[in-house]
């Protein structure tokens, strides 16, 4: 018995020192457990949610202190495992966070730089403050060392300027829009003179639809609206208006130069000589549906354009037939074969081709060679302007040919 004391009481120290040791293993533990907690509300600071990894220490910790310390130096490495598992998935999922952010920002600022850049609406002043802003958040955020609670700050502020450029395009955008209604309107305005100069009724109408609808989307009520909304008024309203009236104008141009051409290629026509009928001696042409008179001489025109006349009017008109001058006399006194029908004026030139029907000039007419001669024609005679009486008074004689047709 007394050689088992010593033994005994050896093994009774070393149970002691085991156990006081265990017991200090299983408190340095808890207290690093408990201060690495610590370190998880600094990324919730930060702005990081740490929730779970709370939990999952504070039931680590829970569990620690369940076990009795005598039994404790034998979990301490699953212990030890856990706790610096839990600590690297939270600086991880920290870590992760903060990069997802930042790339967020990147792309926010990208975007926006894009933007701004491309911007029609915004001026170069402008462009240089957003440029300097968008540096100013890119340092704060990439150079320097922000946490999470930094960069959504400087997300909110990115946001902030992202509403400020919105609000400026806009501003600018309407009143862009503005200008041009105003543009519309002003060509409306000249439209509508036009049309009403020209008495087109329908295309009047549409001038002023066009002036009105302009005038009512540059009221105050609807500047209320957004751009898009002004702009899509403004083209489906005005512009179409601007564009169907200004269409209009163009086929009315058109149709007066298609007119002028037409009267023009009428006129050439008129003054154009044909062929002469026969190639011998003389011979005069006159033309009753295009009121013109020719003249040749062996097949050669006397006259370089054919000359306007006025031929009798409705109930008194010129006879038809071939004939021939029988008679030239100056200073004839006209005498009316129509009862109940006076006259006596004095023509210059008088050259009868049968009865009563004759060449000569018309003191009292100053207009030759329209269409209208149905109503203000002659009593039958073949009026000529005095120049060309004259010249054909002293070219003809007595016995030349008049073809009347």
């Amino acid at each position: 018995m007394k050689k088992l004391l010593p033994i005994l009481l050896l093994l009774f120290i070393g149970f002691l020192l085991y156990g006081y040791q265990a017991y200090f293993i299983k408190q340095r533990t808890v207290s690093v457990i408990r201060s690495d907690m610590s370190k998880l509300r600094t990324y919730s600071v930060w702005g990081y949610k740490t929730t779970t990894f709370e939990n999952m220490y504070s039931k680590l910790t829970k569990e620690a202190d369940s076990i009795p310390f005598i039994l404790y130096p034998f979990k301490m490495k699953a212990f030890e495992l856990r706790h610096d598992n839990i600590l690297r998935l939270a600086q991880a999922g920290y870590a992760t966070e903060v990069a997802k952010q930042k790339g967020e920002m990147q792309v926010r600022l990208s975007y926006l730089r894009d933007r701004v850049k491309n911007s029609e609406y915004i001026l170069q002043t402008r462009k240089s403050y957003y440029f300097d802003s968008f540096d100013e958040i890119a340092v704060n955020i990439f150079e320097k060392n922000s946490d999470l609670n930094n960069i959504r700050k400087f997300s909110l502020s990115l946001t902030e300027k992202d509403g400020e450029i919105s609000k400026e395009i806009e501003s600018i955008r309407k009143e862009s829009i503005m200008i041009e209604l105003k543009s519309y309107k002003q060509t409306c305005d000249e439209l509508l003179s036009y049309f009403i100069e020209k008495e087109s009724p329908k295309n009047v109408v549409l001038a002023q639809n066009c002036i009105d609808e302009a005038e009512k989307l540059m009221g105050v009520g609807y500047r209320k609206n957004g751009a898009d909304f002004i702009e899509t008024l403004s083209r489906e309203r005005v512009f179409s208006a601007s564009l169907i009236a200004s269409q209009a104008k163009q086929q009315l141009i058109q149709d007066d130069l298609y007119a002028a051409l037409q009267k023009q290629r009428e006129a050439e026509r008129l003054t154009i000589v044909p062929p002469a009928p026969r190639q011998e001696g003389k011979l005069i042409v006159v033309n009753i549906n295009l009121q013109r008179l020719y003249a040749y001489e062996n097949g050669a025109t006397l006259f370089p354009t054919a000359v306007p006349i006025t031929t009798g009017k409705q109930g008194f008109e010129t006879v038809l037939g071939e004939f021939a001058i029988y008679l030239k006399e100056e200073h004839h006194q006209m005498q009316s074969p129509f009862p109940g029908i006076f006259y006596d004026d004095v023509v210059n030139y008088w050259m009868p081709f049968y009865l009563g029907y004759g060449l000569h000039d018309a003191p009292w007419r100053s207009i030759y060679g329209t269409q209208d001669y149905s109503w203000v024609g002659s009593h039958g005679c073949v009026n000529i302007p005095l120049k060309e009486t004259t010249i054909l008074y002293n070219w003809a004689e007595v016995g030349t040919r008049v073809i009347v047709l």
